[in-house]
């Protein structure tokens, strides 16, 4: 934490979430010559040359690993593609006994090449933060249950209610691998590790407490009793009203945020200690002009009595001109420098 801390006191740190992707001409050109992007994130030499790429374009403050939370199934047995223009395509599971549980060693095994591209990053990231990650185990395992990406997760919806003691056994088993995988990611050489819950806004109250934030809680007490330096990043989207049962019992170092925000988060976050993320509507950096400016120096103002981080609210958009993405590191730049 005190490498991150001595960063904010300097000025506003900035990392976008997908930074290292598709709206860069380099990483193209590269996806171009590698059609399967699983093979892509598993090529240690590629992954982490489109892990810096931002790094030697921008000058963002950190670089995030080049990967995928669909890593977990992979290593769990499942078969994960990606298809371009559709996403990931998993062969559905129904119960626990559809996937590997006999050998976690084994199974971690399956992503060695993604823990040699930390290390050769960690070696080449100089005065750089390295960020790793995984998905939140419920937001990994509605891709899992659905087979992809759904827009009613009647599935994941079903299977709580009729098969719940099942889905609870997923989940913990989701989140024992992830434990595992963060860290091997930490002993390889990253810095500070995310925990993407994409999908945790689905819940209603009982199963967010149950399948959010009992999780997220082991995940954290975890990587603390063996980690206990290491900053944890945790973005439990769309989480509404829930988000304060999250910070008072999961107790993030870093709350990432979305583009909505109920108002009396900053005040909390100071109480606690806790550094916000976020949150530029990925949109609005996609348009651009005086409404990108605006929206800047509005997060700006609005962040500046915290401990802030800019960031986007959710992954930056595939058509996102570049000059935008330059046009928002200069104003937050001179906002700073202006203070």
């Amino acid at each position: 934490m005190d490498n991150l801390k001595q960063i904010l006191r300097k000025k506003t740190p900035i990392w976008f979430m997908r930074q290292a992707g598709r709206y860069l001409p380099e990483y193209r050109k590269i996806r171009k010559k590698e059609k399967n992007f699983l093979d892509l994130c598993f090529n240690s030499t590629l992954a982490a040359e489109i892990s810096l790429q931002p790094i030697k374009r921008f000058n963002f403050d950190f670089i995030i690993l080049f990967s995928d939370i669909l890593v977990i199934p992979f290593a769990l047995g499942q078969k994960v593609e990606f298809k371009e223009s559709i996403g990931p395509i998993l062969n559905k599971i129904e119960f626990s006994s559809d996937l590997d549980l006999s050998n976690r060693c084994e199974q971690i095994h399956k992503l060695d090449p993604i823990f040699k591209t930390i290390k050769i990053l960690s070696k080449e990231k100089k005065d750089k933060q390295l960020i790793g990650f995984c998905g939140g185990p419920f937001t990994v395992l509605t891709y899992m249950l659905e087979g992809g990406t759904s827009k009613k997760h009647s599935i994941v919806k079903k299977k709580i209610k009729d098969e719940r003691e099942d889905f609870k056994k997923l989940v913990n088993l989701i989140t024992e691998v992830s434990i595992i995988y963060l860290k091997e990611q930490i002993i390889s050489g990253v810095d500070i590790i995310k925990v993407f819950e994409s999908w945790a806004g689905l819940l209603d109250e009982k199963d967010y407490e149950e399948f959010i934030i009992e999780p997220n809680k082991k995940i954290r007490e975890s990587i603390k009793k063996s980690f206990p330096e290491i900053p944890i990043i945790f973005f439990p989207r769309q989480s509404q009203n829930e988000i304060f049962s999250f910070i008072n019992k999961v107790k993030p170092d870093v709350l990432s945020l979305d583009k909505k925000i109920l108002t009396n988060i900053y005040n909390i976050a100071k109480e606690k200690n806790i550094i916000l993320q976020g949150n530029l509507d990925p949109n609005i950096l996609l348009n651009g002009g005086k409404e990108l400016e605006d929206e800047v120096k509005k997060i700006m103002l609005q962040f500046s009595q915290n401990d802030h981080i800019f960031n986007l609210s959710h992954g930056i958009l595939p058509t996102t001109p570049i000059d935008n993405v330059k046009k928002t590191l200069d104003i937050i730049k001179d906002f700073d420098e202006a203070k």
